[in-house]
């Protein structure tokens, strides 16, 4: 017995070295062929040296000194892939302006896990363009123009109205935008339901941003978790609305309209779209009014253009009376300070993309990814800078 233990072993372990053996002779030889870099430790890669980076105030230097040493396009390992970035803006120019000719929307497989196959993000194609172009529809719609406003205003100042001495802006500005963005997609008023799922989206957008590792990472498991549990909430909602859309009850809103348009999108479709969405919004846009806030803290003298616009605007309603959209059509100097917060805060760092074809760039090849190879699809991500 302890003999044919002893083979299972030796067999088992010289199973392992020849794959191990063969994967980093593969990984040696393509390495061979990507711009210059480091593919860091096996399996990890340079992942936690990236979110230890970005765990302090100060990411760039992760980017900073990988190109002083190999230059603004080098390989690296992150999120479970060879990665080539790019931090040069020409070459960025160059790659978004050849989108869907010579590259194509592609993030890790970690990553793809948590947004589903269907989502906007990971779309291509015709599917892609009827999505964008229903949501574009939508956005433009009357719906927005008499619902959107009023929305904001009810959901603010129900905030505002629960706040005690110290305030958490980051996280009030989260919940905002999450049950905002809920009422936009599905009609639903804040309640213990959004509040559960918000708690679950948490989780799913805190495995973004870890080692895409279920065995070693508590927090991508969690995230795995938590994306079947929000899969399974928003599945029971499509169902029930599929079923009264059927029967002529209609809500204004973005499921409505997926579910009465001519496209005829699955459940699951769906699902991926509204979990897309969700996780778009919810860091993005409560960033983005976090600073905007530490921005106007900062420039007195623009925060008093600010409160003037608003006080004359508010002068001419009664005080529980909400914003319309002709009021939100008049704040010329809020939308000044809107495009200037987005202009000097960089929420996005970086996106990620697949070159579809063999490609020079700047004497440097990027080869096509190998679809369905192990963890060597190539992909560029690009750093504004």
């Amino acid at each position: 017995m302890a003999g044919l233990t002893l083979v299972y072993d030796l067999v088992l372990y010289i199973s392992i070295s020849t794959v191990i053996f063969f994967i980093i002779k593969r990984s040696r030889s393509r390495r061979l062929r990507l711009p210059p870099g480091s593919l860091g430790l096996p399996f990890l890669g340079e992942t936690l040296q990236l979110i230890a980076a970005y765990k302090t105030e100060n990411p760039e230097p992760f980017i900073d000194v990988r190109v002083k040493r190999f230059g603004s396009i080098f390989t690296t390992h992150i999120f479970g892939e060879p990665t080539v970035f790019s931090a040069d803006p020409e070459t960025n120019r160059f790659i978004l302006q050849n989108e869907g000719k010579l590259f194509e929307c592609s993030y890790p497989g970690s990553i793809s896990n948590l947004l589903g196959k269907h989502s906007l993000l990971l779309m291509k194609g015709s599917l892609h363009k009827r999505m964008h172009s229903l949501t574009m529809s939508f956005a433009n719609s009357s719906i927005i123009r008499d619902h959107l406003l009023v929305d904001i205003d009810r959901l603010v100042r129900l905030h505002m109205d629960s706040w005690t001495d110290r305030v958490l802006l980051m996280e009030e500005a989260k919940k905002i935008t999450f049950e905002l963005t809920v009422k936009q997609l599905m009609s639903f008023d804040p309640n213990e339901w959004t509040e559960s799922l918000r708690k679950e989206y948490v989780l799913v957008i805190e495995g973004f941003f870890t080692v895409p590792l279920p065995i070693f990472s508590t927090t991508y498991r969690r995230a795995i978790q938590a994306r079947t549990k929000v899969a399974e909430a928003l599945s029971l909602v499509v169902r029930q609305r599929r079923k009264e859309s059927e029967s002529g009850e209609r809500k204004n809103d973005m499921l409505e309209a997926l579910l009465a348009g001519d496209d005829g999108f699955s459940d699951e479709e769906i699902v991926d779209f509204l979990v897309a969405l969700l996780v778009a919004g919810y860091e993005t846009t409560s960033t983005i009014m976090t600073l905007a806030v530490k921005f106007l803290t900062e420039t007195p003298l623009a925060l008093a253009q600010l409160k003037e616009e608003h006080d004359e605007i508010r002068a001419k309603k009664s005080k529980q009376e909400p914003l319309e959209w002709n009021d939100y059509k008049s704040m010329p100097f809020t939308q000044c300070v809107v495009n200037e917060t987005l202009r000097v805060a960089n929420i996005i760092s970086g996106v990620f993309r697949r070159a579809m074809t063999d490609i020079n760039i700047k004497g440097k090849k990027i080869y096509a990814s190998d679809i369905g190879s192990i963890n060597f699809q190539q992909k560029i991500s690009y750093i504004f800078s």
